[in-house]
């Protein structure tokens, strides 16, 4: 069995952002894979870090519990919306807080973001500019989270899938996406 922990990036938490998660959580399912969920936007800490610090500040309890769940799991989702082309702050900061890149040995608050082993995919869901801009030259910043969040701490492969947004959950388009999503589920375990 395979530990799949899906990252609810959606900081509105729209109805879209959870049928997503439901259906690539029913793939892992039918893989025999196990799944814990965790929310951005119910976690309590301060997504501000105040550079420069020679200092990193502590870590909260709701990251605490977030990096053992990273910890804990094999393989990892991202379910991100992308709004007017930018990643809302809190979900930085979230990146910012567990995946650190540059911690001091010294430090008596440092952070243990080596996740060698680990896989990953980013599920991110665009909005209509975005998404148009990404069809014509298939580059947007959420690339960054690949490579200077993910790979920068060791994990590998890393997948990405990019989509429009969900207008409504019952039409064709959405249907697509669950089938892909389900799919995916299943195949990123093997």
């Amino acid at each position: 069995m395979k530990n799949v922990l899906l990252i609810n990036g959606d900081l509105f938490k729209t109805a879209s952002t959870d049928f997503l998660m439901d259906a690539y959580r029913t793939g892992v399912m039918q893989a025999d894979g196990i799944v814990h969920d965790l929310r951005i936007a119910d976690l309590l800490f301060n997504y501000n870090i105040q550079l420069p610090s020679l200092h990193w500040t502590s870590v909260e309890a709701d990251l605490q519990f977030a990096l053992r769940r990273l910890h804990w799991a094999k393989h990892i989702v991202l379910f991100c919306p992308v709004y007017r082309s930018y990643i809302p702050s809190k979900i930085k900061g979230f990146f910012d807080r567990l995946f650190l890149p540059y911690q001091s040995s010294l430090d008596v608050n440092r952070i243990d973001n080596n996740f060698y082993g680990k896989s990953a995919r980013i599920v991110s869901i665009l909005d209509q500019d975005l998404f148009a801009e990404y069809n014509l030259y298939k580059k947007t910043n959420f690339m960054s989270v690949k490579k200077d969040v993910f790979e920068r701490c060791h994990i590998s492969p890393v997948r990405t899938s990019a989509m429009g947004e969900l207008h409504q959950l019952n039409n064709s388009y959405s249907a697509k996406w669950a089938d892909k999503l389900a799919r995916f589920g299943r195949i990123d375990l093997v």
